[in-house]
């Protein structure tokens, strides 16, 4: 499915019931800060380094001087993204919801439908995993973005722009 269908998709609703348009249609996504090789409970336990802490504080830090208007974080529900999602949260003051399906596999239409599932006023932050969250990316804007851990940016799915990208500091 291409950029100009999942957008047709999106704006008359796809499936019953559904019928949210993004507001301001800025969607901003970001991929999880960098985390630990591995961890005792399996890959979704895997918490974030001192490194990924930083990274996503700054993130958040980015935002919040950017003063983006973000009301709600979505976050997948391993560990390394929630703690992400948190750490953003606490710099620029917006609620966190886990939402499973933004976990390890999720496709173009499984974040379409995330995103028309809440409210259309809302500015949504996703906060996901690679390579899913720049397979998407780069389906909205007909281009490919590299995303590595913490990088975030904003994008608007109506013009099929990138309208900034801010990858952390080396």
């Amino acid at each position: 499915m291409d950029r100009h269908e999942m957008h047709r998709l999106f704006h008359v609703g796809g499936r019953a019931g559904q019928g949210a348009i993004l507001n301001a249609m800025r969607v901003y996504l970001m991929r999880h800060a960098a985390a630990e090789e591995s961890a005792a409970g399996g890959d979704a336990q895997r918490r974030l380094t001192e490194q990924g802490r930083v990274d996503a504080r700054e993130a958040g830090l980015a935002l919040r001087d950017r003063k983006e208007p973000i009301d709600l974080i979505l976050s997948s529900p391993r560990l390394r993204a929630r703690e992400t999602a948190e750490l953003v949260a606490a710099a620029i003051g917006a609620p966190v919801e886990i939402r499973q399906e933004l976990s390890c596999g999720a496709t173009n239409e499984i974040f379409w439908d995330v995103m028309r599932s809440e409210d259309a006023d809302q500015t949504l932050l996703l906060v996901a995993h690679n390579p899913d969250l720049g397979t998407f990316v780069s389906s909205l804007i007909s281009r490919v973005v590299g995303f590595s851990p913490a990088t975030l940016c904003c994008v608007d799915p109506d013009e099929g722009a990138l309208l900034w990208l801010h990858h952390p500091h080396p």
